[in-house]
């Protein structure tokens, strides 16, 4: 069993950037999820109720952030500008990020329909986890997600319309022989690091949006199906148990079972 894919997300909602390799961090892969858009008063914006966000391009690095619209505009900022630091929530967690009077607010909150703010968590994460008492990104509610393409093909045999792993959003992705095995494993190793299951991920409205028009599907799948067929289940969250260095190609090896 290899890992096939390495996708982080540097802005809650908004599209991935592949990648061939990453560090690994207990936080997340660096630049994941480290961009919010929230309302005025910090309260997170997300493609739950704003689905074209899903169109948005995002690339980060560690100066800053370039965002390019559904409509091709683009607009860059450092993170030097986002200086005004106050209070963000992402579900209950209430915690302290850095936010910008930068005009991309402005820009946003045109394209969104909506106002919006845009913000950076900071060097370093004041939101933590607290199962495993390290920090968190913007993430919902852990720092990875694994897919697995034999749960994804599964999936697809209930679909009328087959659907892309995409829609599910994973930072890491395996090829493994087994349909939904990945709920099974306690604890895994990929290239240096070893990661420990820490929850199921139970899917969300997110999944039925089409990642080429921002619509979502009208009889709601493939979230319809998921929830008789597996409880809304896809993928499981995990933390990592060191640092290291992950590589698309590397080995999956189990190491225990739950």
């Amino acid at each position: 069993m290899r890992l096939t894919e390495i996708h982080r997300y540097p802005v809650k909602s908004m599209r991935s950037n592949a990648l061939s390799e990453s560090a690994v961090t207990p936080q997340g892969l660096p630049l994941d999820r480290e961009w919010l858009v929230t309302t005025p008063d910090g309260t997170m914006l997300t493609a739950r109720k704003f689905p074209k966000m899903l169109l948005w391009q995002a690339e980060a690095d560690s100066d800053g952030l370039t965002l390019t619209a559904p409509d091709g505009s683009r607009q860059t900022i450092s993170v030097h500008e986002m200086n005004q630091e106050g209070e963000v929530a992402v579900w209950k967690d209430r915690f302290q990020a850095f936010g910008t009077a930068n005009d991309i607010n402005t820009r946003l909150s045109g394209q969104l329909g909506v106002e919006a703010r845009l913000h950076w968590l900071g060097r370093k994460s004041t939101r933590i986890l607290a199962h495993s008492q390290t920090p968190l990104s913007f993430a919902d509610g852990a720092p990875y997600l694994l897919t697995n393409t034999a749960s994804l093909a599964e999936l697809n045999t209930y679909l009328d319309e087959p659907v892309e792993m995409a829609r599910f959003r994973p930072n890491l992705t395996v090829d493994g022989n087994t349909a939904f095995e990945e709920e099974q494993w306690r604890r895994i190793r990929i290239g240096e690091v070893e990661f420990e299951h820490f929850k199921p991920c139970v899917r969300c409205v997110m999944t039925t949006v089409d990642l080429s028009t921002g619509l979502r599907h009208p009889q709601h799948e493939p979230l319809s199906t998921l929830t008789v067929a597996r409880n809304a289940v896809f993928g499981v969250n995990l933390i990592a148990l060191n640092e290291g260095c992950i590589r698309a190609g590397d080995e999956v090896e189990v190491l225990a079972w739950r």
